[in-house]
C-alpha cells in the first residue's frame, strides 16, 4: 500500500495516497469558508445558482434537476431560497403551463461574482501561495477541479473557476464518502487512518496519526476505537510511556487497506482524471505532495521554535 514515488500521473496510473485526502479536505474547508464568508446560501443552493448562470438563458426546472442529479423536491427547495434572495426568476413556460423556466437575475450573477472572489481569497489565505511555485500549483489545481463537472456553457463557466471547483469538490467528496462506506462500511476518517497505517507499515501513535492526517485528536481517537471494534486495528502500549497509545493494522485491516486504495483509485479514474489533461492531473497531485509537505514543514518549524524558547519552571 506504500504510495509510489513517481508523482507524475498518467491515464493508466491512479494511486492517490493519504496526502491526497489531506489536500482535498484542506481545499474543501477553504472553499466552504469562502462561501460562508460571502453568502447565506448552502452548497446545494449555490450549485443550482451557478448552473443557471452557466445556462445563460431560461432553463427548464425539471431538466435542471436531472442534470444536477437532484430530486425534484431538493431543487424546488433550493429555488425557493434563491427566489427569496431575488437571485433567480421563476416563470411559467410559454408552451406548457405545467413547466417552470428558471433564469438568474443580475443580483444572482453579482452574488456569484462576490462569492467567487471570497473563495479565491480563502484559498490563498489557506495555502502557502507566497511561494510562486505553490501559487502556480494551486491555481492549476483550481482550474483542474473546475473541469470535473462539465459546464452547461463553456464560455460562461471560464469566468468563475473557483466557484466550479467548490461545486466539483463537494460532489467528489460526497461520492467518495458514499462509495467508501458502501465498499467497506467504514467512515472516511476510518478509511484514511487505515490507509495511513498501510503506507507507513508500522505502529503509529494516535496523536501522530491525527497530526499527519490533519484530523483532530478526538476524531482520530474515535475512529481508531471503531476500527478496533471492526477488528481492523489493534492498540499497542509502550512500556516506557504509559500515556502513549499506538495503533497498527491487523491482518484483516491490511486486506481492507488494499480495498480502500483500490476504491479511491477507481474513484479518481472515474471522477477526477478522465476530464483532465496530464498537466491538470499533475497539478492536483502536487497540491498533495508538494504544498501539503511545505505546510507540514512550516508547522514543524514553528513548533520547534516554540520548544527552543521553553524554560525550566
Amino acid at each position: 500500500m506504500t504510495a509510489a514515488n513517481n508523482t507524475t500521473p498518467s491515464k493508466d496510473r491512479f494511486n492517490l495516497d493519504s496526502t491526497y485526502f489531506i489536500a482535498f479536505e484542506m481545499a474543501h474547508e477553504a472553499l466552504i469558508r469562502g462561501l460562508n464568508n460571502a453568502s447565506d446560501l448552502n452548497v446545494t443552493q449555490y450549485r443550482v445558482l451557478t448552473k443557471l448562470l452557466q445556462a445563460g438563458k431560461p432553463f427548464n426546472q425539471g431538466k435542471l434537476g436531472t442534470i444536477l442529479g437532484m430530486k425534484a423536491n431538493v431543487v424546488t427547495q433550493a429555488i425557493d431560497a434563491l427566489e427569496a434572495h431575488n437571485y433567480v426568476l421563476r416563470e411559467v413556460g410559454a408552451k406548457d403551463g405545467r413547466t417552470r423556466m428558471l433564469s438568474i437575475t443580475p443580483e444572482g450573477e453579482a452574488h456569484v461574482a462576490d462569492v467567487n472572489d471570497a473563495i479565491i481569497k480563502s484559498l490563498y489565505a489557506y495555502f502557502p501561495t507566497e511561494n510562486p511555485t505553490y501559487r502556480t500549483i494551486l491555481e492549476a489545481a483550481v482550474s483542474a477541479a473546475a473541469q470535473i463537472e462539465p459546464p452547461l456553457n463553456t464560455t460562461i463557466a471560464k469566468r468563475f473557476p473557483a466557484t466550479r471547483s467548490l461545486v466539483s469538490i463537494e460532489l467528489v467528496r460526497a461520492e467518495t464518502e458514499r462509495t467508501l462506506r458502501e465498499a467497506t462500511g467504514a467512515s472516511i476518517n476510518e478509511c484514511r487512518i487505515v490507509q495511513r497505517l498501510g503506507e507507513t507499515d508500522h505502529p503509529e501513535r494516535i496523536g501522530a496519526l491525527a497530526e499527519a492526517l490533519h484530523i483532530s485528536p478526538v476524531n482520530a481517537a474515535r475512529a481508531v476505537d471503531r476500527l478496533v471494534q471492526r477488528g481492523w486495528v489493534k492498540r499497542l502500549k509502550s512500556p516506557k510511556d504509559k500515556k502513549a497509545v499506538f495503533a497498527t493494522l491487523t491482518e484483516e485491516g491490511i486486506y481492507e487497506g488494499f480495498l480502500i486504495s483500490a476504491t479511491v483509485n477507481e474513484l479518481a479514474a472515474n471522477k477526477l482524471w478522465k476530464n483532465l489533461t496530464p498537466e491538470q492531473r499533475s497539478a492536483i497531485e502536487q497540491v498533495g505532495h508538494v504544498v501539503v509537505a511545505d505546510l507540514d514543514a512550516q508547522r514543524q518549524a514553528k513548533e520547534q521554535a516554540e520548544i527552543d524558547l521553553l524554560q525550566e519552571m
